[in-house]
């Protein structure tokens, strides 16, 4: 019972601030109001398969950044809608169509993450730019 106590605990009041930090890397106060909606509703509906819910813990869905969306604009408005058989869920009907448009916009500012060093600590070393 305790255990379940403390891991209600850190769900509730630890996590959100893990998402915080993470999530900040777009920029913080430099976004579009179009972007912060986006961002809120990534962290809704998008970030409990594709962020990790502590630093080195495994995800469901891949990472998600800039590199990935900007030019797919399209393909990815689709994937969100209709998911991927076995993989995502759609959420046509889930999300409207500005929802979609908000998080895909959101999406463009998100840099790529950085990979775990390579000692295996699971620590993120340093962004990687391409």
């Amino acid at each position: 019972m305790k255990r379940s106590l403390v891991v209600l605990f850190l769900g509730l009041f630890v996590m959100p601030f893990t998402l915080s930090a993470q999530m900040e890397s777009s920029g913080g106060s430099s976004l579009t109001d179009q972007q912060l909606e986006g961002r809120r509703m990534f962290r809704q509906r998008c970030a409990v398969c594709h962020l990790p819910p502590v630093p080195g813990a495994k995800v469901y869905g891949p990472s998600l950044f800039k590199e990935l969306v900007i030019g797919n604009d399209d393909a990815i408005r689709d994937f969100i809608m209709n998911g991927s058989k076995g993989k995502m869920p759609g959420f046509k009907y889930g999300l409207e169509k500005t929802e979609i448009d908000d998080i895909i916009a959101y999406l463009k500012t998100v840099d790529k993450p950085r990979p775990a060093k390579p000692d295996g600590s699971g620590a993120p070393g340093p962004i990687v730019n391409d």
